[in-house]
């Protein structure tokens, strides 16, 4: 028989019994729908839980802590050669210390004879070149390019989201703060006493708490440096408290203005008892990339910190989810399997005769095996095409309405609702209505539409080994 013949007989038999034949795709399609949904859902979940994650902070940033031994046991000093060698590491884009002056504590003034203050100011330096590698959304300005060389002029910083409502107005006697509100539309109700990006602002080593009394007491000289802020930054936690109330300035400023300090109050500083920076932040390519650098810092003996202790747990439950959820759609298509198992021995009961006379004249029983299986497998095909269209259809109405099994008119919550919820709440709030709840992407389509007609093939397989094994003669008496 040529394929176009037996294709001819597949069609006709299909559409010979189109009741059975139509109630027997209908089985698939809602196999193929459920697996489709649930696995769609499961991929709504993890754009869920990125998206949460990376409102929580930087995936991408590992922060690297100054205490811990080695595999050796010895103590790891977090100096510039172990901030070099972090940066020769594979997928490493930049390393950089985030410093903190050891000897002095900065406070920010402004205004008029100071009237603004910025006491106990968080002030770090962080390699110049760092910053625009760190992944900091810049709000306004430029990065500067480098350490301040000429002592006379400024210092070039950066400064946080917030920072300006960090001063406070000395003179008065309420309402020393100003807080940043926001309306709906996340503009700010009011404004900081100081404009960080145009106030000038000065940085001294003079303490808030210490008044005119006790300066005369005290010895101890202070430096003051005008900062001039370039860039302001947007807030994100994970890459430190800085970029929402604090400044960054180069390391090299930083350093020298604390050798000021040093110099001018005499401090005998022993080095021996240097153990190199407190914190090193470490920027990497991509997510992947976390892991095995992370694990390359612990083995140099330093504690490491990053979202990838939350991400990869949140991983792990979302697989077993996922499998969870698909094994439920494919639940449904087993029952189709067996549907479709039952059509073709029903259609092999009712053509005994039509067999038996193909044998007779000489059709090779190959190709009366394979006519059953094509008729198994477009059953799988049909069902599986029109099982991905409804899918389609299922989960436009879902994010339309965004629906959720958690029985929240949001993403969901961490609580309880119907399925979802006993399962320990698979759904989660990622902070955005916009996020999709279900997600069908290409290889979805097609593994489900591949795994359909698999299906159908295989159910075929049992119904077809039985229509070659029966007799001729024996098939051409049955009636």
């Amino acid at each position: 028989m040529k394929i176009s013949d037996m294709i001819s007989m597949c069609l006709g038999n299909l559409f010979r019994r189109k009741m059975r034949t139509l109630l027997t795709i209908i089985g698939v399609v809602v196999g193929t729908c459920a697996i489709v949904v649930m696995v769609s859902l499961g991929l709504g979940m993890n754009l869920s839980q990125e998206a949460m994650l990376a409102e929580m902070g930087d995936l991408t940033i590992i922060n690297v802590m100054n205490y811990g031994r080695n595999e050796n046991g010895e103590k790891s000093v977090l100096d510039d050669a172990a901030v070099a060698q972090i940066q020769a590491m594979d997928g490493v884009i930049i390393a950089t210390p985030v410093y903190n002056p050891n000897y002095f504590q900065p406070t920010l003034y402004s205004g008029k004879k100071d009237r603004y203050r910025m006491g106990w100011a968080t002030v770090v330096g962080v390699y110049s070149e760092a910053l625009p590698l760190m992944g900091y959304q810049l709000l306004e300005g430029e990065y500067p390019e480098g350490p301040q060389e000429n002592r006379k002029k400024p210092l070039n910083v950066v400064v946080g989201e917030y920072t300006g409502f960090d001063f406070e107005d000395t003179k008065s006697k309420y309402n020393r703060y100003t807080w940043p509100e926001t309306n709906e539309q996340g503009e700010l109700l009011r404004q900081p006493f100081v404009d960080v990006m145009k106030d000038e602002i000065y940085l001294s080593s003079k303490q808030p708490d210490q008044d005119e009394k006790d300066s005369k007491d005290d010895d101890t000289v202070h430096i003051q440096r005008e900062v001039r802020p370039v860039a302001r930054i947007k807030e994100d936690w994970n890459k430190g408290y800085e970029t929402s109330r604090g400044i960054i300035m180069d390391i090299n400023d930083l350093k020298r203005l604390e050798e000021e300090y040093i110099k001018a109050n005499k401090i005998v500083v022993n080095k021996k008892d240097d153990t190199g920076y407190s914190n090193v932040t470490v920027k990497v390519e991509t997510m992947e990339d976390v892991d095995p650098v992370e694990m390359q810092i612990q083995a140099m003996g330093y504690n490491t910190r990053s979202m990838e202790t939350v991400r990869k747990p949140m991983q792990e439950s979302a697989r077993k989810q996922q499998l969870f959820l698909g094994m439920m759609g494919g639940i449904s298509l087993v029952v189709a399997a067996i549907g479709i198992t039952n059509t073709m021995i029903m259609s092999i009961y009712e053509r005994t005769r039509e067999i038996g006379v193909m044998k007779v004249l000489g059709c090779v029983v190959g190709n009366i095996r394979t006519v059953f299986l094509m008729e198994a497998g477009v059953i799988g095909f049909v069902g599986g095409c029109v099982g991905v269209a409804i899918s389609y259809g299922v989960s436009f109405a879902m994010n339309y309405f965004n629906f959720s099994f958690s029985g929240d008119s949001g993403m969901g919550s961490m609580g309880g609702g119907m399925i979802m919820g006993g399962m320990g709440g698979m759904m989660m709030d990622s902070g955005s209505s916009s996020l999709p709840v279900s997600v069908i992407p290409l290889w979805l389509v097609v593994a489900a539409i591949a795994f359909a007609t698999m299906v159908g093939l295989v159910s075929g397989i049992l119904p077809a080994n039985r229509a070659m094994k029966i007799s001729a003669l024996e098939a051409i008496k049955h009636e």
